[in-house]
């Protein structure tokens, strides 16, 4: 089952003006012949790392393993290995494969700890422990 992340407004707002100030910036250079091409070339790297990111910031549960994935950042998870999962929360520590500051903070093997940011948590926290019943869920 595929989970999209939520998205919080000043992350889209933060994403979205980046990258249409690298589409504007993109446009600059191009119509300025005198412009290096090596500014117009970073331009698309950074607008097309930032999509990445912002398309491609999803969570699977797929048998046995929660996997994660935001732009470069992806791994998985055993879920018989999460111990507890806190929802309603932000963290400001750790590793955080998501887009809202709302979420849930996944604790798995002895201090493994991971902020996830489904769009329908409910239905994610049900799931996952449809898989693992040993799951701790504090709300």
């Amino acid at each position: 089952m595929i989970f999209k992340s939520g998205k919080a407004v000043w992350v889209s707002l933060l994403i979205w003006g980046v990258v249409a100030l690298m589409v504007f910036n993109a446009f600059q250079v191009i119509t300025d012949q005198s412009n290096d091409p090596f500014y117009l070339i970073f331009t698309v790297l950074i607008t097309a790392f930032l999509l990445w990111i912002w398309f491609g910031t999803y969570y699977i549960i797929d048998g046995q393993q929660l996997k994660y994935r935001s732009g470069p950042i992806n791994g998985s998870i055993p879920v018989a290995s999460i111990r507890k999962i806190t929802t309603g929360k932000t963290s400001f520590i750790g590793l955080k494969p998501s887009l809202d500051t709302h979420g849930c903070v996944l604790a798995y093997n002895k201090y493994d700890e991971i902020y996830l940011s489904p769009k329908n948590q409910d239905l994610f926290v049900q799931e996952l422990v449809k898989i693992n019943p040993a799951i701790e869920v504090v709300t």
